[in-house]
């Protein structure tokens, strides 16, 4: 029975995961997912996340405060310093899935280009226009 409920529980974190317009939080996951399952404990929710990016089915974006992309496929993000938005980079950038370095091999990348996005450009200058 318990092994039933943690699928139910994975299967709804994954649901939401998939279904998120931005790069949610683990505490906003937590709190889309409790609406579902009231019984769910944040340390699930927390195992959960792990275990999926572990098994390379979701991407851990490294901010102040991890986010996660239902996206697992390697590619750059970008963060507003603003608003905190998080936007996958559709641009092509250059950059090689594997190679080799002196100091070892890459395996996979993490970039997260940071700046003002374009809503929050668009509001500073009606703000400063007025």
């Amino acid at each position: 029975m318990g092994k039933e409920r943690a699928t139910k529980q994975k299967k709804v974190v994954e649901e939401y995961l998939s279904s998120a317009c931005c790069h949610p939080s683990a505490d906003t996951v937590y709190e889309n997912v409790k609406k579902k399952l009231p019984s769910i404990s944040k340390a699930t929710v927390y195992r959960i996340l792990r275990n999926l990016h572990k098994k390379g089915e979701i991407q851990e974006i490294p901010t102040e405060r991890s986010r996660w992309d239902y996206n697992e496929k390697p590619h750059p993000h970008f963060k507003c310093d603003h608003c905190n938005a998080i936007f996958d980079i559709e641009e092509p950038i250059d950059i090689p899935e594997r190679r080799s370095l002196d100091i070892g091999e890459v395996e996979y990348y993490r970039i997260v280009f940071c700046g003002v996005c374009n809503k929050c450009i668009k509001k500073g200058r009606e703000k400063n226009s007025n």
